[in-house]
């Protein structure tokens, strides 16, 4: 028996600690610790996203307008959802648009490809940025977007028309969030729109929790809806809108699943197997957080108000959002 116990490590040290698992440094929230959560997370590399997501390499919850479940139903909800948020925002031909978090671009692309809206994407991973770069070589958006890898606390100017931050506000920290909404409100110019799309979690529920946070996404944090909204009403903004996607994401995490699955092999040979493994049980986990409401997402619609408290929302189009989603 004692030989066995020291075989499977139930006694004696402790194992190394797994080559996934994140290691950071210094304060909460500093900018150089910040920076590492994310590249931790993030720049895992650029290959193994484009293994896992869709031809949008939206990494973010999508929209779905239909039941199927075939190879191009993650894109058709994908585009939805990027559709769905320009609406929001209004976006028109020319309208400087500020994506805060861009990603891999969908939303950046999206706004400039389908609604020539001139956009500043900024992000802190320095490889989501090279993509974006390369994205807007090829497509010729040079004239429409610049690419900006800094912190977002380094964004410098005003006067964008639209400002969306999508699923980017966990990695921002509890006490940092204020200062985040305030810089939403100082941005936009007013009667401008704000977007966020945002995770959350139940109010008995811890959110990421440790696993996530120790292999996947460090530092994030969650809070319940009713909070986020709070804070961002405290900094100025007039909430429009709320609609929650805790739904859409059981299916985009069961979609990226799915293909984690199918291109296993290729991703064993590109991370190794401890990290696909990491992944496997991050994607089944996530899933049944949000089909059990421990976790949500939700689109939060902000108006900067002018000083006679005009919204520009108040037009019959501007809320006409849904129209069409179906054949996006």
């Amino acid at each position: 028996a004692a030989v066995e116990a020291v075989r499977l490590g139930a006694v004696g040290p402790p194992p190394p600690a797994p080559a996934s698992q994140a290691r950071l440094r210094g304060g909460l929230h500093t900018r150089s610790r910040d920076r590492a959560a994310i590249s931790h997370h993030y720049d895992l590399s650029n290959d193994f996203y484009r293994l896992l997501l869709d031809d949008t390499m939206a990494y973010s919850c999508g929209y779905w307008t239909d039941e199927a479940t075939d190879d191009t139903a993650s894109v058709r909800a994908q585009r939805a959802k990027l559709e769905l948020i320009c609406r929001k925002l209004g976006l028109r031909p020319g309208a400087r648009l500020l994506d805060i978090g861009c990603g891999w671009g969908s939303l950046t692309l999206y706004a400039a490809e389908r609604h020539k809206a001139r956009v500043t994407a900024v992000t802190l991973a320095r490889e989501q940025a090279a993509h974006v770069r390369e994205q807007v070589r090829e497509r010729g958006l040079e004239d429409l977007v610049e690419v900006v890898c800094q912190d977002y606390r380094d964004i410098t100017g005003s006067g964008y028309d639209a400002v969306a931050t999508v699923e980017m506000g966990e990695h921002v920290g509890d006490a940092e969030y204020p200062a985040f909404a305030a810089a939403l409100h100082r941005l936009v110019v007013p009667e401008g729109r704000v977007l966020v799309q945002q995770m959350s979690r139940g109010h008995r529920a811890p959110g990421g929790g440790a696993f996530i946070e120790a292999y996947i996404a460090p530092d994030m944090h969650m809070r319940p809806l009713g909070e986020t909204v709070g804070l961002l009403e405290g900094a100025g903004l007039e909430v429009r809108s709320v609609e929650s996607l805790r739904e859409h994401y059981v299916r985009t995490v069961a979609a990226w699943h799915r293909t984690l699955e199918r291109r296993w092999d290729d991703v064993v040979r590109l991370v190794g197997e401890e990290t696909a493994r990491v992944w496997r049980l991050y994607l089944v986990g996530g899933a049944l957080a949000f089909e059990e409401r421990r976790m949500g997402v939700d689109q939060i619609l902000c108006v900067r108000p002018s000083d006679t408290g005009a919204s520009g929302l108040g037009r019959p189009e501007g809320a006409d959002w849904y129209r069409g989603l179906e054949q996006t």
